[in-house]
């Protein structure tokens, strides 16, 4: 934490002065009042929420203000700014009404990405603001959820502004700072140790803390739940001018995200009453007359109650839109003239005497800007005590409202801006996206569109944009780095060895895909559409930054789905690895093995529709993944499921029949003997039933009327014995018998079962001491060995070269990762051993040689097992075995434990005796 706030001082450094924000209007020097602030007196930690704040010039560019929100406190560009105003000194707001108002101002920031925007002094509204936002810290605190709150106040009016300055801040840079120099003096110490100096460091020099204990009348503390602070200083720095200065940072906000929203349009802001003044009306009047929204909170007292007094008053009088001015003045010259009279006089009170210098002003826009005031009761069934239901409809009445600046296009846009914001799915369905109305969108505006609502993880707008021609493929790759970098990599999938020159993007690329990363990761020209990659590049995304709902429907958009699938449970079973949290690995594993079941459900469906052509897709590289085959994809993912789906079941009989027709009864008994009796393979395996490829065309009747070609040309298999096809030949057959993996594993089954048989012979006959007088030993003479020894030692120096050439061609953590190999590795070194004591011309040596050479032999039995997976009633239940021994194991231990224990005190009391002598 300490790290991040240095860095954060040395932005703010940089950009005040590229800015060159002065600190106030009485001085041309760069403001150096900026930092941090802590609003109590406990030691500062990495638990500690801190404020940011800076104080800066009443006649600073709102534009200016605007650049160093953005740049300097990287402030994320908001979906909705919320202006609130009312009560600067006091809000006397009913229990109920208060709870109402926080949490539905909450609710509507939080749903919508939004801006809170108050006063900032702990008083009146702004304090109701701010209390809104410690709830909902505290309610999601243990996701680290926040809310940007800025209070624009003025300098002089705030309490302690003297705990604010500073002495001096010493600007650090990346290469040479005094903490850095501390902290390279003091690596050899404990790493906590470093932390503590690095944070005592920090709070010296940038942190504030902030804490009056004396209030005034004309001074007012800062709300310290506000997360940032604009202090203005000027010559005229009252309520009133900063109530202007922050209009006119209002405006500029609305224009933050021009260039990259949907149809250029502003961001919606939204201004809410509650309470107030002269000076809340003042402000209220001329947000109107810019088209800004208005939210009144009826029954929060004294400009709020007037406001919706006067809305509920007009919206009575029919009047024509064209001639609102002229109505105007002839309607309250008449008989609806005294009803406004009485309106504000059942408002007005010995504190509501500023009522006759605003009214005129105010009638007259409320009048003009009716369709913009939304009047919210909390015991009203209209938005059913939800604040932010009549916020929402107050933002759309905006979006509908003509006016000089916007056109019916623009309308649109903002609505569906504003739909995907406040995720009101039907509302998109059945009023801005239809079939009436998509031949008025512009596709520039459908793709910026579905660039938002992927950035949103918004599925429903998604496929809705996508079923309405909004094109992936249009879809360049800078968006697509945009939205890697506009995501919260944090909640994305973990990343090993991240290099800080790569972006994101090919961060991800080098972690996950080393060997495609080159290929992948490197484009020229980022303005050129992706095109046919589009739909993979995406697909990635949404699984490397770990949304899944979103994964899983684009998943559905590519080309090959049942292989989109498989990567994106390798890339979770990766992820697996990487991850620290049980939860967190748990979370992968579940969405993991939803996608190899996907990846089943698919490849099914796709078997039972056609068989041959769901086999050739497992047999051909997927184009559109880099080639990659399908079945080595699964099993480097581990998708059990998909390797058991009945499409890969048939494949892999093929595979292992090879050309022999394994559809025939006892086909397997009769490959056996064929094997067995090797002199007569000859006549045998000539009355084997075969099978070979033969190209097949199908003929597709429900596309003859289409212009495309109906006729499709496959692959298919053909038996020896059809009538309509040429017989194969006896060389042929013979060549398909060896090619046959059967073939090949029943001679391994009989090469084991010879081979452990002359073992046991040779231990139990022939294993005799060293023949180094050349007698006769077991009917040889000559000969040091026997000739049965001799035998079985080629056959296991054979084994042992074939382990070798295994061990070479495998990658080094595939091949311990199996248990087998591990187990034939135990067996080739005590074999080695025994046969290094073997040639030691010394009893002693005999008797190791033949322990081991025993001990070799029980291993060698065990690694027979390894035969039984391959068969199709056996295989699971060795793997249940297996799994019982492995909990087995367990009670072994408790059992030893209680064991120990209950032998050394029971032997300790029967020897007691012995060893005392009287």
């Amino acid at each position: 934490m300490a790290k991040e706030i240095t860095q954060q001082i040395s932005l703010l450094h940089q950009v005040i002065h590229q800015l060159n924000i002065r600190q106030s209007d009485y001085t041309s020097e760069v403001t150096k009042e900026y930092g941090y602030l802590k609003f109590d007196e406990n030691e500062f930690d990495s638990t500690t929420r801190l404020s940011q704040y800076i104080r800066l010039a009443l006649q600073t560019n709102a534009k200016a203000v605007v650049e160093f929100l953005q740049h300097g406190w990287c402030l994320p560009t908001p979906d909705l700014i919320i202006s609130v105003i009312g009560g600067g000194k006091q809000c006397n707001i009913s229990a109920h009404l208060r709870k109402i108002f926080q949490r539905g101002l909450v609710a509507a920031a939080a749903t919508t990405n939004a801006w809170l925007i108050t006063s900032g002094t702990n008083v009146g509204i702004a304090k109701e603001v701010g209390e809104a936002l410690s709830n909902y810290r505290y309610k999601n605190r243990k996701h680290g959820l926040d809310v940007p709150c800025i209070g624009i106040c003025t300098w002089d009016y705030t309490a302690g502004n003297q705990q604010l300055q500073c002495q001096h801040i010493e600007t650090p840079s990346p290469d040479d700072t005094n903490m850095n120099r501390t902290i390279d003096l003091l690596k050899h110490k404990r790493r906590s140790r470093t932390e503590s100096i690095q944070m005592d460091m920090v709070e010296d020099k940038y942190i504030r803390s902030y804490a009056v204990k004396h209030l005034d009348d004309k001074h007012y503390d800062l709300e310290p739940n506000h997360t940032h602070f604009l202090l203005f200083d000027g010559n005229s720095s009252n309520v009133d001018t900063v109530l202007v200065q922050r209009a006119q940072i209002e405006k500029y906000l609305r224009r933050m995200d021009m260039q990259t929203s949907i149809g250029n349009t502003l961001i919606p802001t939204v201004m809410i009453l509650a309470e107030g003044g002269p000076f809340s009306i003042q402000t209220i009047c001329e947000a109107l007359q810019s088209n800004t929204p208005l939210v009144v909170v009826k029954g929060s007292g004294r400009a709020a109650d007037l406001v919706a007094d006067l809305h509920l008053f007009f919206s009575q009088i029919e009047t024509n839109k064209y001639e609102i001015k002229q109505i105007y003045r002839t309607r309250l010259s008449s008989s609806n003239e005294d009803d406004l009279n009485s309106v504000f006089e059942k408002n007005k009170n010995n504190k509501n005497k500023w009522i006759d210098d605003v009214k005129d002003n105010l009638c007259q826009v409320l009048y003009e800007r009716m369709q913009l005031v939304v009047i919210f009761e909390f015991d009203s069934h209209r938005h059913h005590g939800n604040l932010e239901e009549a916020i929402l409809e107050a933002l759309i009445n905006a979006a509908k409202f003509s006016g000089d600046n916007q056109d019916e296009h623009q309308s649109r846009v903002a609505e569906l801006k504003l739909a995907m914001a406040w995720q009101k799915f039907d509302y998109a369905q059945k009023h801005i996206l239809t079939d009436a109305t998509i031949t008025e969108w512009k596709e520039s505006d459908l793709c910026q569109a579905l660039i938002d609502a992927l950035r949103r993880d918004y599925v429903d707008f998604v496929e809705l944009l996508m079923d309405y021609g909004s094109p992936l493929e249009k879809l360049t790759l800078n968006n697509l780095e945009q939205l890697y970098a506009s995501s919260n990599i944090d909640n994305g999938l973990p990343i090993e060895n991240k290099d800080k020159h790569l972006s994101i993007r090919n961060n991800y690329y080098s972690c996950y895909f080393p060997n495609q990363f080159q290929t992948n990761g490197i484009i020229l020209n980022k303005d050129q559409p992706l095109g046919q990659n589009a739909r993979r590049e995406f697909f990635l995304w949404a699984i490397f930054l770990d949304r899944y709902e979103l994964a899983r429907y684009l998943c559905s958009k590519t080309w090959n789905q049942s292989v989109a699938s498989l990567i994106a449970a390798q890339i979770y079973r990766q992820a697996i690895t990487m991850a620290l949290h049980s939860e967190t690995k748990e979370h992968y594993e579940n969405n993991a093995s939803q996608f190899d079941r996907d990846a089943l459900f698919i490849i099914d469906r796709c078997f039972d529709h056609d068989e041959y052509f769901a086999v050739d897709l497992l047999k051909q590289p997927a184009v559109a993944f880099d080639n990659v085959q399908p079945l080595k994809l699964a099993e480097q993912a581990r998708c059990r499921a998909f390797l058991a789906s009945k499409c890969v079941q048939k494949y892999l009989d093929e595979k292992w029949y090879g050309h022999i027709n394994y559809k025939r009864p006892a086909i397997s008994l009769q490959i056996f003997f064929c094997s067995l009796f090797i002199p007569l393979i000859p006549i045998l395996c000539v009355f084997l039933p075969y099978v070979h490829e033969h190209p097949q065309i199908i003929r597709n009747n429900k596309n003859r009327s289409k212009s495309r070609n109906p006729i499709m040309i496959r692959t298919a298999l053909i038996s020896d014995r059809d009538p309509t096809d040429e017989p194969i030949q006896w060389s042929k057959k013979l060549i398909y018998f060896y090619q046959a993996p059967i073939v090949r594993f029943f001679y391994n089954v009989i090469f084991l079962v010879l081979f452990l048989g002359l073992f046991s012979s040779v231990l139990l006959i022939d294993f005799l001491p060293l023949n180094i007088h050349y007698g006769q030993q077991s009917n040889t003479k000559n000969l040091p060995l026997p000739i049965t020894e001799i035998i079985l030692h080629v056959c296991v120096w054979t084994l042992i070269m074939e382990e070798l050439r295994l061990f070479i061609l495998m990658e080094y953590h595939k091949y311990i990762s199996d248990m087998w190999n591990l187990i034939n590795v135990a067996a080739i070194i005590l074999y080695l051993i025994a046969f290094i004591t073997r040639f030691i011309p010394n009893e002693t040596f005999f008797i190791i040689s033949k322990i081991f050479l025993n001990l070799d032999l029980i291993v060698w039995f065990v690694g027979t097992l390894h035969l039984f997976a391959a068969f199709e009633r056996l295989g699971p239940k060795l793997v249940m075995i297996f799994n019982t021994m492995k909990d087995l194991f367990f009670f072994v231990c408790f059992i030893l434990i209680f064991l120990c224990g209950f032998s050394i005190t029971s032997w300790s009391l029967i020897t007691s005796a012995s060893q005392v002598h009287w």
